[in-house]
């Protein structure tokens, strides 16, 4: 009797100590980022991105003739990805291969696949909109990014948006800058870029927690860093966690460091009569089934 009462009482130790330590262990997503970046070179995992074959699961040549539906009321609605894994995974920010791929032969079909250089475009009237638009975009500049979503874009010619922390490249588990350059000097065979890339801070730290010039040095440096490595200017941040956003003192940070958008996490369509170029939603794409992913942009463009 008395080993057993000792033993439970060790159980409800562990249960009040060890436990609620477990449960509190952030994910690799919502880590800030070193305050300087890597200075040794890092380990890569996949040196080619065209040195192997892909698992497919949607033959490309269906898709090369699909007519996106014309609309009176066109919609855009960017999707946010994260990192997209070969396995299920129990982790929000984490997208299997089979549903990204299946996500991706839905937007196709369905949507016009556009960039924030569109969007500001349409925005200035300077181009115009028969659609339902999209805008795909992923956050962190995850491995991944380089390994699957790269060639995988590049046989379904989709332009893409990647938002990178300067300060996470080189570090375990991401891209290269050898490989965001590789990827921004793509073209299609008509000589199309299909990449762009954008800010998504300098550190990772949540923008509407900063002071005022703290908020201005991390969208500063973070483009500074990205413009020296890459062919063109940085147009668009993504706000980290989605914090700050509608808030005066990052809209004003990101106009005077140059940005022409910010895209946020607030879920929902864009109008195409009224676009806020300094307040862009943007549908996370969670851990679900590409069934659940159809129906939810379905829902967002009201059809």
């Amino acid at each position: 009797m008395a080993k057993r009462m000792t033993f439970l009482v060790i159980g409800l130790l562990w249960c009040i100590m060890i436990a609620p330590a477990a449960a509190s262990v952030a994910v690799p997503e919502e880590i800030s980022a070193p305050l300087t970046g890597l200075q040794a070179p890092p380990v890569r995992y996949w040196k080619s991105a065209s040195g192997g074959t892909l698992p497919r699961t949607v033959d490309p040549n269906t898709l090369s003739s699909a007519d996106v539906p014309r609309r009176k009321d066109p919609k855009i609605v960017p999707v946010m990805y994260h990192n997209i894994v070969f396995g299920r995974t129990g982790n929000v920010y984490n997208r299997d291969i089979y549903n990204f791929e299946h996500d991706m032969a839905f937007l196709k079909r369905n949507y016009a696949i556009i960039d924030f250089q569109d969007l500001v475009d349409i925005r200035e009237g300077r181009k115009m909109l028969e659609t339902d638009g999209t805008i795909i975009t992923f956050d962190d500049g995850d491995l991944s990014v380089y390994a699957i979503v790269y060639p995988l874009l590049k046989e379904l010619d989709m332009k893409a948006t990647f938002f990178i922390v300067p300060n996470f490249i080189g570090e375990v588990g991401y891209m290269s800058w050898d490989q965001v350059r590789e990827m921004d000097q793509y073209r299609n065979p008509e000589g199309r870029k299909l990449f762009s890339f954008g800010s998504h801070s300098l550190t990772h730290r949540a923008l509407g927690e900063l002071p005022s010039a703290t908020i201005l040095f991390e969208m500063t440096e973070s483009k500074r860093i990205l413009e020296s490595q890459i062919d063109g200017s940085v147009i668009t941040i993504a706000l980290p966690f989605g914090s700050g956003a509608g808030m005066q003192s990052v809209i004003d940070a990101a106009r005077e460091a140059g940005y022409l958008t910010i895209r946020t996490s607030v879920p929902g369509a864009i109008s195409i009569t009224g676009i806020d170029l300094m307040s862009v939603k943007a549908f996370n794409v969670d851990n679900y089934s590409n069934d659940v992913f159809v129906q939810h942009m379905l829902r967002l463009t009201g059809r």
